[in-house]
């Protein structure tokens, strides 16, 4: 793999990465519902979405071949989120 497709995809997954915080961000009323089942289905329903949408995209920019790094880097646009978010509730 070049090193123009592995920039693309380390900025797309910091790009997604914030994306996934927010999307998650705003469904915290089905994640954290109070009947049992609506948890349960709508926590799976949200992260199948978020997954299936990342690989659907990876997959137009590199045939979806993923790297640990991918991982940290997306993880690191959730933290971006959830840290923003905490300094503006301040």
């Amino acid at each position: 793999m070049n090193l123009n497709t592995q920039i693309v995809i380390l900025l797309f997954s910091f790009l997604y990465g914030i994306f996934c915080g927010l999307f998650l961000k705003y469904n915290r009323k089905i994640i954290y519902h109070k009947k049992r089942i609506i948890k349960y289905l709508g926590s799976f329903l949200v992260v199948f979405i978020c997954i299936l949408l990342y690989f659907i995209i990876l997959k137009r920019i590199n045939n979806a071949f993923f790297h640990p790094y991918c991982l940290i880097v997306s993880t690191a646009g959730i933290w971006l989120v959830n840290y923003i978010d905490k300094q503006i509730k301040k």
